[in-house]
Parts: structure tokens; sequence; C-alpha cells
């Protein structure tokens, strides 16, 4: 009986044990270690982790997890840009494209070691008509380029916005035409990085915009809420109207027409900011012919405001080649624009007073890399976060992109990208003039990005 009762308290300690082990993150690490290995785990390996078990699954779908890779100064910087998909000459056969329900997934995607045969290869997609797009995932960490699209539908919208809203990893695309009618669409696709529970990216149909619209301005202000203005109609209407987003209730609220007709025109949003800011864009009757003011709505006085001279360049659109940069947040923030007329850059710099405490100014000009040709140039910025000497360490950076130049013969180190290629900034020379890296570009993704946006993860 002795015995038996010995045996019964060994084989319930043994099973407290091993459901201590199960509650652990890894069995026989304390928990500090446990998160410390986890966090450094790249992305593309996270939909794997999460089916090794419901505690795994629970702590890389929850936000703290990606605060944790911060901290760490593990996170990744993920480059998202809506592209077309590339046709193949009517010599090719056609092949059925694939998307990865995945980006970044740790058995596909593409490197920059790709070597020309294999480019040669991945120039054999199908032709497309009506044209496809898709979303292209450049991750600037690990040099990986990805492709994903929503599952239902044949691609996404042609001429979409891209939103990040960094706080929450999700990603949001917005409005553009669709793409068998060439009419606008109010559509709204939202795509999650983090809130994933299997080895699928979470794909889900947000709440349609009241307006279709498409080349409209569109910005995040606070953590969960999108605004969006202008644009233009199924009759090339230049719009006035406006409304906001909240991601997490999926609601969209109206809101006060702007006071001008804007399309082609710029949002821009600055961290810890009220004011929604819409730049230049045109009307219906002057297409072509930016206008020099903007607009700004306060979410807190609800009305929209006018300022003259804020974009100094008639012949060039904001949308897309301008992107806000936060530079010291209790001093002051900055709007910076690639492309365009250089000419027009180095005009006088005026000085625009929006109140006691908003002064706008152009205060540098920024050259862009010599092989960057043809169409205006797609730009978007992250803060670059890593680690120096247990330091955390921040800085901007552009990626800079264009598209359509042709591939041959090229002054660049991988041979092929000359006019197409992507580049991302590198601090300053001894000059004082921004250095470039050359990011080598896979031929099935230089097609002319029409929105950009960054996350990081």
């Amino acid at each position: 009986m002795e015995e038996t009762k010995t045996s019964i308290i060994k084989l319930q300690k043994a099973v407290e044990d091993d459901q201590k082990q199960l509650q652990q993150l890894i069995p026989g690490l304390p928990d500090e270690i446990s998160m410390e290995c986890l966090v450094r785990v790249p992305y593309q390996f996270h939909s794997n982790m999460k089916s090794v078990c419901h505690t795994w699954q629970h702590l890389i779908s929850h936000p703290s997890f990606y605060q944790q890779r911060l901290k760490s100064g593990t996170s990744e910087h993920l480059v998202c840009l809506v592209q077309p998909l590339p046709p193949i000459n009517d010599s090719t056969t056609a092949t059925t494209t694939e998307y990865d329900d995945n980006p970044l997934d740790s058995n596909s995607g593409n490197n920059n070691k790709t070597t020309k045969n294999e480019d040669k290869q991945e120039q054999q997609q199908p032709i497309h008509s009506p044209p496809q797009y898709a979303l292209s995932i450049y991750n600037a960490t690990h040099n990986i380029w990805q492709r994903t699209s929503p599952t239902e539908g044949s691609g996404i919208p042609m001429f979409c916005q891209c939103l990040a809203l960094p706080s929450s990893g999700k990603l949001l695309l917005l409005g553009g035409w669709d793409p068998t009618t060439l009419e606008p669409v109010p559509h709204v696709f939202i795509m999650d990085f983090i809130g994933t529970t299997g080895a699928t990216c979470n794909w889900r149909r947000g709440a349609s915009m009241s307006v279709p619209r498409s080349f409209f301005a569109c910005a995040v202000i606070g953590s969960s809420k999108v605004c969006v203005a202008g644009g233009h109609d199924s009759l090339k209407n230049a719009l006035r109207s406006a409304e906001i987003y909240d991601v997490e209730t999926d609601q969209w609220k109206m809101l006060p027409d702007m006071i001008e007709e804007r399309d082609e025109c710029q949002g821009l949003t600055w961290e810890g900011d009220s004011k929604f800011w819409v730049v230049s864009g045109y009307g219906t009757e002057s297409q072509g012919q930016f206008r020099s003011d903007a607009e700004f709505y306060d979410l807190y006085s609800g009305c929209w405001s006018k300022v003259d001279g804020v974009w100094p360049f008639s012949s060039a659109s904001p949308r897309g080649t301008t992107t806000a940069v936060c530079v010291n947040r209790d001093k002051h923030q900055s709007l910076w624009f690639l492309g365009g007329d250089r000419q027009q850059q180095q005009q006088s710099r005026e000085v625009v007073k929006v109140s006691d405490t908003i002064r706008l100014e152009i205060v540098d000009s920024i050259p862009l890399p010599n092989c960057i040709t043809g169409t205006t140039p797609c730009v978007t910025t992250f803060d670059y976060v890593g680690q120096e000497g247990g330091n955390h360490k921040n800085k901007h950076r552009l990626f800079v992109m264009s598209g359509g130049g042709g591939r041959g013969s090229s002054t660049l180190a991988c041979g092929e990208c000359d006019g197409e290629g992507a580049f991302i900034s590198d601090g300053y020379s001894n000059d004082g003039t921004i250095k470039w890296n050359h990011i080598h570009t896979p031929v099935e993704f230089s097609g002319f990005p029409y929105s950009a946006s960054s996350l990081i993860i």
C-alpha cells in the first residue's frame, strides 16, 4: 500500500512538472531567455512558429511580441508596393500566376542572389488582359522580394492606395480602378501581418468607402484612423468630398467637403498631430495644372483651412513622390519630395507661416540616383531601427523606385537594373549629399509602383 501511494505521488509530481514545462515558452528555459530567443527568429518563419503550440500562436499573434522585437533591435523593415504584374513576349507560353498566401514565407520568395538565368525564367509570366495588379513586399532587412494578393477576385484594383498602420501591423489597400471596367471603386482590403492564426496571411474586406474614388489623398491619424479626400469619380470629375475610417470598428464617417476640388493630390500627416493635410492636386477644368496651395482638416475643430504657397512644382504631381518625416518630434517635422522639375527645386526658399506654431519652408533639395529614369519615382520612408553598443539608434531612410526604363547594359553592380532598380538612402557622403544603396530588383518586380508604404515588423 505504501509503495502504491509513493508511486501515485511521483506520478502526480511528474504530471505537474510536465504541465509547468508545457506552460513555459521553451521547456527548460526561463521565459525571459525564451523570449530573447523567439524575438530573434526572422519574420518569414513566424507562420511556422504559430503551428508549434497554442502558447506560441497567441504570443506571436499579439502586438506586444513585435514591440519587444522593436525594443531588442530585431525588427524587420517591409516596403509594400502596388505594382502591375509583368507581361511576357507573345512568343512565350503563358503560365498560371501564383500568389504566395504568406508573403515572406520561409519556403518562398526571391532574394537578391537571383542569377541572370533565373531572371530570364522569371520573365516568363502570363500576359494579362486586362492588366492585373498585386501587392509586392520587399523585406529590406533580409533582401527578399515577395508578392501577395487577396484570395478573392483577380488581383487588386488598379492604382489603389497602399497605406500602413504601423502600430497594429496592418496594411490597407483603398480605392483605385476596377481592372475590367476601369471605373473607380470604393473597395478596402486589409492585410494583417501580425494577427494571423495559421500559415496564410490574414486578408479581409473592410467596409467600403462612401464614395468610389481614385488618385485621392489618404493618410493615417493616430493608431487606427484613416482619412481620405479628393481624387476623381467615374466621370473624371475632381472631388471635394472627404471621409474618415476607423479600422478597429470598420466604420466610415463623412467629413465636411474640402474648400477646393483636388485630383491627384497627396495626403500627409505627422506623428502626434491632429491635422490631415491634402497637398496640391487640380480641379476638373484644370487637369495637369497642379495647385500651389494645400488644405488641412483639424480633427478637433472639424474645419478645413487653406494654406497658399505649399507646393512650388506646378508641373509635378505630389502623389507618390512626397513623404512626411519626423525629424525631431519636439522641434520640427519635414515633408520630403523627390522627382519633378529640378530647376523648380532650385528656386528661392520661401517660408510659409501657417500659424504661430506651424511654419513651412523648403530647406533642401534631394538629388536622385543618376540612373533613375522614366516616370517620376515612387518614394516612402521608414525609421531604421537597430542597436549599437546596446543603445537604440534611429535614422530615417528613403526607399525610391522607378520602373519601365527597360533592361539591358547597366552601370550598376548587378548589371541589369539601370533605370528600373530600387534604392535605399544610407546616410550622407562627405560632401553632404545623400548616399544611395542600389537594390537588385528581379524582373517580375520591376514594374512601376503606383503607391508605396512601409512597416516595421
